[in-house]
């Protein structure tokens, strides 16, 4: 699956809160992604896939993480469900998708101009 970052919601932040506060943001919310794969990657309980869920579905819709925004919600909705089948049947392409946006944003803060990166 490709990892794509929705280059308008990227140039709106950066209009929003300038250019270095956008690459220290995607720094940010990069290292965010990579302790919550890690959180994922230790066997967590189906109330905390449901909290990491959560929390990774809000922060990547603000950054244009589309698809992982929706993965999140699909699986913070299959958690309240009780659906923990599902859920630890999809943790490995959850868990997958969060490692590569972490590396896809560190990658995107690691260039002078990040919204010609994605154009």
């Amino acid at each position: 699956m490709a990892t794509i970052i929705n280059a308008e919601t990227i140039k709106r932040m950066a209009d929003e809160v300038g250019h270095e506060t956008l690459l220290l943001l995607l720094n940010v919310f990069s290292d965010e992604l990579e302790q919550y794969q890690h959180q994922l990657s230790a066997q967590p309980t189906m109330s905390q896939m449901g909290e990491i869920s959560h929390s990774i579905k809000s922060s990547a819709a603000s950054f244009g993480a589309d698809d992982l925004a929706s993965m999140a919600q699909e699986c913070e909705f299959r958690v309240r469900q009780g659906q923990e089948k599902w859920m630890r049947d999809h943790l490995p392409e959850f868990r997958q998708m969060v490692e590569n946006m972490a590396n896809e944003y560190k990658r995107l803060a690691s260039h002078d101009n990040p919204i010609n990166c994605l154009l």
